[in-house]
């Protein structure tokens, strides 16, 4: 990201030399070489003990020894230092866990994973910080807009740390350079680093001040040119801070590297330029632990895909919790046996390396073991079918952070991801396979013939200049709602920023709620695909007034408006009621093709599910397709897949979710699908050597067709994989 602030030289101010924090390594640790170059791109199969207070002396590091073992673990993550200190730390200012007395037991599970030849990384926490700490140290903490120190929210005779400030880059770095040097960590997991909330410190209120010469910002709202500067400034302070840990952990073992602890989506602070945060991540974490309320199984595969825009081919960790992540916090809890399958599972099939982790290593409930045990053992035995190399979806679905923090906070919309939920369900439904594409990496449209833009409201210039070119070189794109109204920061323009491929423009109104309003249907075309028998279908809630450029070659999609719905007897329209105002523009431009729905047809489906908007969604999306997709899957159920390259071969992945609790709440039991019928794209002219199924664990019978391979799956029961060895 490029931009008037200065990212390096300004907000450097406070930044400790790298020399000065390191602490001599032990003769235990000398011994002890560290991991090589690269490892983590090795390390498939991840654990973490996270500790609490009272394991010192009272939890069995035997125990965790011998599950490392059960489970192939080729990695594990222990907590170390930060807000409390599990390890014999000397640093006068680091608080101790309250049970550690002589004891070190994150030293123990070290010796304990080097002994199983597994990689190590330190897990830090600098969230959080004790009164003592407080009355030595009054710059570490966040303060209010008062000025008082901010109280942690949880543990109340606890205070929240500043994120910006001397604590991270002076105390955090000691606390990662002592951590690194002494026991040869591979690497540094930094949870809940990155600060809460808007913080009013004067170390805040000093650096932002030198930066941009303004005081810190009194309003929200992004268009205000002091919001727009503060949050530039937050976002390169914490870049500039994953480079400042970066550089100390180095300098301890030029092999080990900071991975940053974020939820599937990095948030406002991160998500200005993802790319720069993709750049500096050797590897990635995806910190959404599980399901929360009534959430579909498959956003793990989506959390997956949308970090994967931005990290590319980097590895990355789906950390999955044994235990229910619901907002009332019961981290002692466990899940059922389904649910932990399902979950990840659609990780795994979309490319994810598992990673489970346990709060608390004095397990009390250990239901959870046999199952991860299971999932674990059946991943080392088929580890070479997961090295992915390439995903082959032709399809992208759109993901725009920006869109999500401004656009939304801005219009004050709800829900920020109903309308790429939707479209999202449409495309499992459809059974199309489909990455992620994140607006920071347009670059890495080429690949893709379809990109779908659900509502993607908030986008810049370039970036519509980019997408623009794409459709120009032979791509399409689907799109829908406000999609380009709204530049990079939501600040709403006076037209479409893609108008031009539209074929439309904004009219200057957008209706919000249509109550009782329909959808005619026109024409015989493949928009009609499942809709011949009835000539209208319910409508969309909200729309955006459009005029079109042109007269259109044809208009499969008219708003019938709302008319009465109540005295019945009133619920009626004068003649058909076709306005004629067209709900679809269907267009070719240059050589590519664009299809624009004025509506929030996938929003509206994301909260009714009804059968004809997944048509429409899923028929749009075809017209737009070249060719069929390169994973075909046929027969009853509701199915995630993909399809993925190794080296040597081929793997489609099918993730039965055929449940009545899907869209409910956690699953009760596995319900096994029916017989399915699946086809393969295969490189043109490649010799087959074996086609087997891994979770069946048989050879399967195939015939091949062409440049297509088509198996025939008995039943799935929770994740059936075709894995096809190529010569």
């Amino acid at each position: 990201m490029r931009n008037a602030l200065s990212r390096r030289s300004v907000l450097s101010a406070g930044v400790v030399g790298i020399g000065a924090i390191m602490a001599p390594s032990s003769p235990a640790a000398a011994r002890r070489p560290g991991g090589k170059a690269g490892w983590e791109t090795d390390a498939l199969r991840w654990a973490q003990v996270a500790f609490t207070e009272d394991d010192p002396g009272r939890y069995d590091p035997a125990f965790w020894r011998d599950y490392f073992q059960r489970t192939k673990a080729e990695a594990v993550c222990l907590s170390a230092g930060g807000s409390i200190a599990f390890y014999p730390s000397r640093l006068a200012d680091q608080n101790r866990s309250a049970g550690l007395g002589d004891r070190d037991p994150f030293g123990e599970m070290v010796r304990i994973a080097r002994d199983l030849d597994m990689a190590v990384m330190a897990r830090i926490d600098p969230h959080a910080m004790t009164q003592a700490q407080l009355d030595k140290h009054p710059e570490w903490v966040a303060r209010n807009p008062d000025g008082s120190p901010r109280r942690h929210w949880a543990a109340k005779d606890l205070y929240v740390t500043c994120g910006n400030g001397p604590f991270n880059f002076d105390f955090m770095t000691k606390v990662i350079g002592e951590i690194t040097t002494r026991y040869r960590a591979d690497g540094i997991f930094g949870n809940r680093w990155s600060g809460h909330g808007g913080c009013y410190c004067e170390s805040c209120r000093t650096l932002f001040k030198a930066a941009t010469g303004h005081p810190l910002p009194t309003s929200d709202d992004p268009a205000d040119p002091v919001r727009r500067a503060f949050m530039t400034w937050e976002h390169d302070r914490l870049l500039l801070l994953i480079d400042h840990w970066n550089r100390a952990i180095v300098a301890a073992n030029p092999n080990a590297f900071f991975v940053p602890g974020v939820d599937a989506r990095p948030g406002p602070k991160l998500d200005l330029d993802v790319a720069e945060l993709g750049k500096r991540c050797r590897m990635f974490v995806i910190d959404r632990q599980a399901r929360v309320a009534l959430q579909a199984p498959w956003l793990n595969g989506k959390f997956a895909k949308e970090t994967r825009a931005f990290m590319d081919a980097k590895p990355i960790c789906g950390l999955s919790s044994v235990g229910v992540e619901e907002t009332y916090r019961w981290k002692d809890s466990v899940q059922g046996a389904a649910e932990l399958k399902i979950w990840m599972a659609d990780g795994l099939a979309q490319g994810l390396r598992p990673w489970f982790a346990k709060f608390n290593a004095k397990p009390i409930d250990t239901r959870w073991m046999p199952v991860v045990e299971k999932i674990f053992l059946w991943h080392a035995r088929n580890e070479r079918y997961f090295r992915n190399e390439a995903n082959l979806a032709r399809v992208a679905i759109l993901a725009s952070p920006r869109t999500a923090a401004f656009y939304y906070k801005k219009t004050g919309h709800k829900r920020d991801d109903d309308h790429t939920l939707g479209y999202y369900q449409a495309l499992i439904e459809a059974r199309i396979p489909f990455e992620a594409v994140h607006t920071s990496r347009l670059d890495r449209l080429s690949r893709f013939d379809v990109l779908v833009m659900p509502n993607v409201a908030a986008l810049s210039d370039a970036e519509c200049a980019q997408i623009r070119a794409f459709v120009m070189n032979g791509g399409t794109i689907v799109a829908t709602q406000e999609t380009s109204l709204y530049d990079e920061w939501g600040v709403r323009r006076a037209n479409f920023g893609l108008a031009d491929l539209f074929g439309c423009d904004f009219a200057g109104t957008i209706e919000p709620r249509m109550q009782n309003a329909y959808l005619a249907l026109h024409g015989d075309g493949p928009i009609r695909r499942d809709l011949t028998d009835t000539p209208r279908t319910i409508g969309p809630v909200s729309r955006v007034h459009v005029t079109a450029r042109a007269p259109l070659a044809e208009t499969p999609l008219t708003l019938i408006p709302t008319y009465p719905d109540l005295p019945m007897e009133r619920v009626y329209t004068e003649g058909d009621g076709d306005s004629g105002a067209p709900m679809l523009f269907l267009r070719q431009i240059g050589k590519g093709k664009v299809a624009y729905m004025p509506m929030d047809l996938d929003r509206t489906f994301q909260e009714i599910m009804a059968p004809d908007h997944l048509a429409i969604l899923r028929n749009v999306v075809e017209w737009a397709m070249p060719a069929p997709p390169p994973l075909q899957v046929e027969g009853p159920g509701l199915f995630d897949i993909a399809l993925w390259r190794q080296k040597g071969s081929l793997t489609a992945h099918i993730v039965n979710m055929t449940n009545p609790m899907t869209m409910k709440g956690p699953y009760r039991d596995i319900l096994p699908s029916g017989r399915l019928s699946v086809s393969i794209a295969l490189p043109a002219a490649t010799p087959i050597a074996r086609v087997r199924l891994l979770e069946a664990d048989a050879d399967v019978a195939y015939v091949r067709e062409g440049d297509r391979l088509r198996v025939e799956i008995p039943s799935v029961a929770v994740h059936e994989i075709v894995a096809i060895d190529l010569i």
